[in-house]
């Protein structure tokens, strides 16, 4: 398999080629805007270094949320573009289990939560493989009496637990999704027959009003 793992859905891009079971190119670039800009040139960078044309693709993994809305829109166009290009498949995988693969397993007793920016007061939320929501800190209700907790809101959320009398620890290891991280996990999931993006909160788009 060759396959090209691309995120763009928060404050990054980075892409990646795995082929057959290993890594060969990754690359990763920090940016606030200029998602969409900055995805393509980077994608050619990493096919590049890779040694390999981007027609010699199988697959394409790619984030499908929850994230910020550009970001995630550039990724999927992307991601999809390229796989009618190519001629390959492509799997989707959500942010939170790109970021739970690369975390310690929960010890006895706690439950894995995870919580990203969503650039609003309330942070996109799961626990465990439950459904995801959004949550403030404060504002944050599951069942338990312990958490490790993974993410980039991770310490405000383990403050607010270990306040309201939970124990809450914060997790070592990557605390936003990354394409090196997806690479793995798109390359052993079965193929998506469609890409849908996984929101939590409605994109915040107004439609403009008719003449």
């Amino acid at each position: 398999m060759k396959l090209l793992a691309l995120d763009s859905v928060f404050a990054a891009v980075s892409a990646a080629i795995w082929i057959d079971g290993r890594i060969v190119a990754a690359n990763h670039t920090p940016l606030s805007t200029g998602h969409a800009e900055a995805l393509l040139p980077l994608i050619a960078k990493t096919l590049g270094e890779a040694g390999i044309n981007a027609l010699d693709l199988t697959r394409i993994g790619v984030t499908i949320g929850p994230g910020h809305f550009t970001g995630l829109r550039a990724g999927l166009a992307a991601a999809q573009g390229l796989a009618t290009a190519c001629g390959a498949e492509y799997a989707g995988i959500d942010c939170f289990a790109v970021v739970a693969s690369a975390l310690p397993k929960p010890a006895a007793g706690e439950r894995l939560l995870i919580a990203f920016d969503s650039k609003r007061d309330e942070a996109f939320v799961r626990v465990d493989n439950e459904a995801p929501f959004a949550a403030t800190p404060s504002g944050f209700a599951a069942s338990g009496d312990a958490f490790l907790v993974g993410g980039d809101r991770a310490g405000e959320f383990v403050a607010a637990l270990t306040q309201a009398g939970k124990r809450a620890r914060v997790a070592e290891g990557p605390a936003l999704p990354r394409a090196d991280l997806l690479a793995p996990l798109a390359a052993h999931a079965a193929a998506t027959p469609k890409l849908v993006p996984l929101y939590i909160h409605p994109p915040a788009i107004t439609q403009a009003k008719p003449r």
